[in-house]
């Protein structure tokens, strides 16, 4: 045998010394003295090698088989990369495009593979699978905080945050913290919500932060202020929003994965900031500039649930029965059919003001139908 085969087909599986004396069965000495050639395996230590690197006794002694076999694990992995990233996109294509459910099915196969890979400290990809790993777990804290299932949300959400740390990618520890935030805001757990984008704020040192990511930041932080009745913070946070989120947010590097156009500006860092502090003429107004620069809620189902939710509640603040009624109908059969039990409860409590304010108009009882416990 060849000294030299035992060595290549060991770092053609980037594994060290010990790891694979481990994998094989065999003390690290014994090992380095086969590959050194001062020692040679024989009958079920020659298996046992033939075992662990998945090939035959034959192929041992052939030199080119070795390389065949290093380009081929890295030709392997490259492409399961290359497949979970499209695979991820395409799920967070499905999910804005109103098809959550196909979602659920398919992405915990993404998050479960890329979590494999990114344990691999010996290969040369873990860098780019800890990164895909993120994107898979930031997007099953957006779905599962959909479905209001908060535990998993916070779960993966804190998992994103983790592997983001693990490559000291800044921008991807900022959007798992936008989504921790986006979750404590809609668990109305304001302290929460404010630690997290306060967090990701403190993170704005590093150069590297793209501007979409501080205009979202800050959009974030403009609602939590607002939530918590604070209008100078609120205010002043607003004004940090506006003044670095980018015109054409499309064109920043985070925005693959961020999904933020100037949409989350003028809503939730103006409209839902003005509706928490009772300015609903305010708040229409950012809509209506809304929906002059983006056509995101008609191309969008998720979002133009989202846009309904905000219309109905500036009609109801500005007393509007007819209108307001018209809305929450929209929404809320919106709501049931892209499986949003978040969106569905939250227009509940809007419908219940209506309740309140007008409790024996027609249109409030004809409400009732739509908002049957579901």
């Amino acid at each position: 045998m060849v000294r030299s085969r035992l060595a290549q087909l060991r770092n053609a599986n980037h594994w060290t010394l010990e790891q694979a004396s481990e994998r094989i069965g065999v003390s690290v000495n014994t090992l380095s003295r086969w590959e050194q050639g001062t020692q040679s395996p024989h009958g079920y230590n020659v298996q046992r090698l033939c075992d662990t690197y998945g090939i035959s006794e034959e192929e041992i002694y052939e030199e080119k088989t070795v390389t065949e076999h290093s380009m081929l694990l890295d030709i392997a992995s490259d492409d399961m990369l290359a497949i979970y990233a499209r695979g991820i996109d395409a799920c967070l294509n499905l999910y804005y495009g109103g098809s959550s459910q196909q979602v659920e099915a398919i992405l915990p196969l993404y998050v479960g593979q890329t979590a494999l890979l990114a344990k691999d400290s010996s290969s040369p990809l873990q860098r780019s699978a800890v990164r895909l790993a993120s994107h898979a777990q930031r997007l099953a804290c957006e779905l599962a905080t959909d479905r209001e299932d908060f535990g998993t949300a916070q779960q993966a959400g804190q998992q994103a945050f983790f592997y983001a740390q693990l490559v000291d990618d800044v921008n991807l520890q900022v959007a798992a913290l936008i989504s921790i935030a986006n979750l404590a805001f809609h668990r109305k757990l304001s302290v929460a919500a404010l630690h997290a984008f306060q967090q990701a704020i403190s993170l704005f040192n590093d150069h590297r932060v793209t501007p979409l990511l501080k205009g979202r930041s800050y959009a974030g932080l403009a609602e939590v202020y607002a939530m918590r009745k604070d209008l100078q913070e609120a205010m002043r946070a607003m004004g940090l929003a506006y003044e670095h989120y980018p015109m054409c947010p499309e064109n920043d590097p985070a925005y693959s994965y961020l999904r933020a156009s100037r949409y989350a500006l003028y809503v939730f860092g103006d409209a839902q900031s003005r509706l928490f502090l009772h300015q609903p003429k305010e708040a229409n107004n950012a809509l209506i500039t809304m929906q002059t620069e983006t056509n995101d809620p008609l191309e969008e189902p998720i979002t133009r649930l989202d846009m309904l939710y905000y219309q109905a509640d500036v009609q109801i603040q500005q007393r509007e029965l007819e209108p307001s009624s018209t809305i929450l109908t929209e929404a809320a059969l919106l709501a049931k059919d892209l499986g949003s039990r978040l969106y569905f409860n939250k227009l509940a409590l809007s419908y219940n003001q209506l309740q309140t304010v007008w409790p024996k108009e027609a249109a409030v009882i004809a409400l009732e139908e739509v908002f049957q416990p579901w």
